[in-house]
Formats: structure tokens, sequence, C-alpha cells
């Protein structure tokens, strides 16, 4: 069970004090998407968007939680910020930032009915000698808890359909975890014991 820990730091690695460099170029990737007519993706797309601006523009309640790599398993010296913003009592925003000596991670995961719709990654990754040399900024959207459209940038790192349904996964236990020690072992061991 060390893969998803692997797999959140890959998937997760951008927030340290540096500036990331920007990605060259961005693909649409539509391998794995649902099947979905188009212009029902599109509306679907448009709405998500809505979603994200409306969150962003808000005046949002904020409860955040630092932790370090729970050190029962391990886990590589990690650590980072979890944020979780809230419209009344309903979470809409987490923010997972944070860094290793391989790189650092900025992540948002954005939520419309409780459901999530949107994973937006900033993150940074290479050697201990240069943690920052791969920038990359991924965007994924999901309706349904399904998949339905990726753009991942050239220069970072792909997930295929497995690594992003566990990433999912993951978001949906720290949607959950609510104090330090659940989120440690749940970025650093994969587990909430």
């Amino acid at each position: 069970m060390k893969i998803l820990p692997v797999l959140v730091l890959v998937a997760v690695i951008p927030g340290c004090t540096s500036t990331p460099k920007q990605p060259e170029t961005v693909t649409t990737d539509t391998s794995i998407i649902v099947s979905t007519p188009v212009s029902d993706t599109t509306s679907i797309i448009k709405h998500i968007k809505e979603v994200y601006a409306n969150i962003n523009k808000e005046q949002l309640t904020q409860k955040s939680f630092e932790w370090e790599a729970d050190t029962t398993c391990e886990a590589p010296p990690m650590g980072g910020t979890l944020t979780y913003f809230y419209r009344n009592n309903e979470l809409v925003k987490m923010l997972n930032a944070g860094g290793e000596d391989h790189g650092s991670w900025k992540e948002e995961y954005y939520f419309d009915k409780h459901q999530l719709v949107f994973i937006y990654q900033n993150n940074t990754y290479g050697g201990a000698a240069n943690p920052d040399e791969t920038s990359y900024q991924n965007r994924y959207y999901f309706s349904n808890n399904q998949l339905i459209k990726k753009i991942e940038s050239d220069s970072g790192v792909q997930l295929d359909a497995n690594a992003i349904g566990d990433l999912s996964k993951t978001i949906y236990r720290l949607k959950e975890a609510g104090n330090s020690a659940a989120i440690s072992r749940i970025l650093s061991c994969n587990t909430e014991e």
C-alpha cells in the first residue's frame, strides 16, 4: 500500500517559495473520458467553471490544518497545510499545499452539492538539488464522480484513469479527515488508522 503515498507525492507535489516554471504547452487527452454527449459535456464544464468562479469570488469560512509526515509508516519527510473552505456549513473547496525535498504541490479541489467536480494541480518536482526542475498544471473535470475531461501539461505528470481514481478517493478521504493527524496519515501513509 505504499503506492498511494508515491502517487500523492507525484500527483500533489507543489507549494514552496520558489516560482514554478510555466508549462510550455497544454494538451487535452480524451482517451479515458466517460462517454458523455458533447453537448452535455460542454454544458457540464460551463457549469463547473461557474462553480469555480463563484467559489473564488465569495467570502468563505476557512479552517486550516498543518501536517507533517507520519513517522509510523516510513514516509519521506514532507508536510503542508490543508485548508477547508465552507459556504455556510457546506464544504466547497480544499487547498492542499505542501512540499518535500523533491518538490512542492499546490492543489485545489472543488465541490458542488458535496461532489468533487474539479481538481487543479500546480505542482513542481525534480531532484533534491533542483526540486523545481519540472512544473506542471493539470485540470480534471468530474460529473457524478466520473471524469469527463482532463487537461494536462506536456511537461509534467500525466495520470491514467486508475491514478485519477486514486486521487479522487484520497480527496474524499481528506474531505472527511477533520484533523492534522488524520490528514497526515492519509497523505503520508495512505491510512486513517
